[in-house]
């Protein structure tokens, strides 16, 4: 029976039928399974799910289960000893079970997707965008200011300016050695070896469970079938969940179509439709139910209820991890200590010389996880996670309290609360290359995401400095507040710092006296050289990395920043109004073709259908992800 499952074998409901005749025992159907829900949920979730049985009935005398294995002799003894009443068994097929286990748990887990952290550990949560204390400390910092500027005493503006530039002028040569020993340490971390991964037992690898969160994302669905096959890993050992909005009826439209969800509609060209289906049975999709919120860390802490592995991975829609990401992650767990929960891999693109933008945005990439990480990693400060390729011991994440589905960089925010609780992350040297923006507005979008979740985070983790500072320590707590702050406070000062350097070419005396020659000048001094700094940061690994075509590239790294500047106004602002709204990032724009050919099953003349280039009813141009 074990076998059926683990290779998730096709077994008609009549095998399950025959096996309870000839046991002499019940059969349990669908609608009897569907219409004791109630009942069914008093066992956890993984304890149905793992040993695939199902309470239909409780009287004074017995507990009737159904069960797809009647031979699990260990679980009906406990079950005995559980509730003090004997079991009476039922035969239900495995597909009836695990259906009626999703349907079962579907408003719990939902429930528990948005509320789990917020009421465990509501000072971790964004759902309170701030807290009193700074939203009065803001409104003074207002007050002040207007009132200076009615009075016409720049003092206030004056101090304040210095503040911003001193902390300005400090975070430069901070940065600077963060990335000198990134650039010197760029092997810290966990390194795995190719014999390492050559003499692991790969019949030995615990269940991965691979949570893949997409909305309208249709035109990426053969990629992700791809590269989920691309794995160097047991594929009975993986449980790849496709988390799909309930209301993306374009991707649950394309899933269908592509046999993710019920039978095939189409194969990949050369395989039969038997070796097709066989190609994708481990994949599985997840329907995410509807919410006010909809968000990425909402949508992976539903699939993280129902992860089945010993160790989970987030991946997005785009994502070409490296083969053996996978069985690395799981020889470095094994390696480290126990505090060690989390391990991020490295990212880049794989469309990197596109245009201009794409080469930026690489060599951006390239600085932070190759090396700024590093050095972050070198000197013990707290690693803000990458969206993607973050693995994770699952029993840790879920004590954690998984996401926080109201932060919309869920990744930074957790790799600080596990920081907070003593826990540790590692980089793994693995690499996954993901499709970089190509269109500016589309840039923006991200990164005023990206901006908005950092001020969240920051706001978060200092709503309670004394608990900071307890949690994290002198050290930590430094680090934290001019790296993740400086990430924050950097893109916001620049345009001010421009304004700054515009006018004093054209009024120097205006400046002067609104700032004192000294603030003007220091103001001046932090823009230019920010910007020598920057550029050479961002020179360097193209060199290391022998990327040598992108090196022009590095010095047009002063105007992307100033669309990031754009973009960190625009996500600060949008704080205010919608704090919880994810800006959608297009996918599938990049003219690199990276998806296998599919080929309809009713098309006699076996016609080519690349479902990227697909028309209406599979892959609606202008699916965003």
């Amino acid at each position: 029976m074990n076998y059926i499952r683990k290779y998730k074998l096709d077994v008609d409901e009549n095998f399950y039928k025959e096996l309870a005749e000839l046991l002499k025992i019940d059969f349990i159907s669908n609608r009897e399974l569907v219409s004791n829900f109630d009942l069914a949920t008093i066992l956890p979730y993984n304890t149905i799910r793992k040993n695939l049985i199902f309470i239909t009935e409780i009287t004074d005398d017995y507990i009737k289960v159904a069960t797809s294995n009647p031979f699990s002799i260990k679980i009906f003894e406990e079950l005995e000893k559980i509730f003090n009443r004997r079991v009476k068994l039922g035969i239900a097929s495995y597909d009836a079970i695990e259906i009626a286990l999703d349907f079962g748990y579907k408003d719990e887990h939902a429930y528990k997707a948005m509320s789990e952290l917020r009421e465990r550990n509501p000072a971790d949560s964004a759902y309170k965008v701030i807290y009193p204390w700074q939203k009065y400390f803001i409104y003074l910092v207002c007050i002040l200011l207007g009132a200076s500027a009615i009075l016409g005493n720049v003092t206030i503006f004056i101090i304040l300016f210095s503040l911003l530039n001193i902390y300005y002028f400090i975070i430069n040569p901070f940065k600077i050695f963060i990335a000198t020993r990134g650039f010197k340490h760029s092997q810290i971390g966990v390194n795995i070896t190719q014999k390492e991964v050559y003499d692991a037992d790969i019949t030995s690898m615990p269940v991965y469970s691979v949570l893949v969160p997409v909305y309208k994302e249709a035109r990426v669905l053969p990629e992700i079938i791809k590269h989920m096959n691309d794995l160097y890993y047991p594929k009975d050992k993986l449980d790849v969940q496709i988390l799909i909005e309930e209301n993306d009826d374009e991707t649950i439209t394309a899933a269908r179509r592509l046999g993710l969800i019920g039978e095939p509609q189409v194969v990949i060209e050369g395989m039969t439709l038997d070796e097709y289906k066989q190609y994708i049975k481990f994949i599985d999709v997840t329907i995410v139910p509807n919410a006010d919120v909809k968000t990425k860390p909402r949508a992976c802490n539903y699939g993280l209820y129902r992860a089945k592995g010993e160790y989970v991975v987030i991946y997005d829609a785009e994502d070409e991890p490296d083969r053996d990401q996978l069985v690395k992650a799981v020889v470095a767990f094994r390696k480290l200590p126990k505090d060690y929960v989390c391990l991020q891999g490295h990212l880049n693109y794989f469309n990197y010389y596109e245009n201009a933008l794409a080469r930026c945005f690489a060599i951006e990439y390239t600085f932070w996880f190759d090396f700024w990480l590093q050095g972050l990693d070198y000197i013990g400060a707290p690693l803000p996670l990458g969206g993607t390729s973050n693995h994770f011991k699952t029993e840790e994440l879920k004590k954690l309290g998984g996401w926080d589905p109201y932060n919309v960089t869920e990744d930074a925010d957790l790799g600080i609360r596990i920081v907070m609780k003593n826990l540790k992350t590692s980089m793994l040297n693995s690499t996954t290359l993901e499709e970089a923006n190509l269109e500016v507005g589309n840039w923006i979008r991200q990164r005023s995401r990206w901006i908005k979740g950092y001020v969240q985070t920051f706001l978060v983790h200092t709503r309670h400095p004394i608990r900071l500072f307890k949690k994290m320590g002198l050290k930590q707590t430094f680090y934290f507040f001019f790296t993740f702050g400086g990430n924050i406070i950097m893109p916001l000062l620049n345009p001010i710092l421009w304004l700054v350097t515009f006018v004093s070419l054209i009024d120097k005396s205006l400046t002067d006296y609104l700032f004192t020659p000294e603030i003007t000048s220091i103001a001046i001094f932090n823009l230019i050289l920010g910007n020598i700094i920057y550029v050479i940061l961002h020179l360097i690994p193209c060199i290391i990395k022998k990327q040598y075509s992108s090196i022009p590239y590095a010095f047009l790294m002063p105007l992307y920043w100033i669309i990031m500047s754009y973009a960190a106004w625009k996500g600060a602002l949008q704080l205010i109004y919608k704090p919880f709204y994810w800006e959608k990032t297009n996918h599938g724009l990049s003219s690199i073709q990276r998806q296998p050919i599919f080929k309809d099953i009713n098309n006699n003349d076996s016609e080519k259908n690349n479902l990227q280039n697909k028309g209406d009813d599979v892959t609606p141009s202008g699916s965003v992800a």
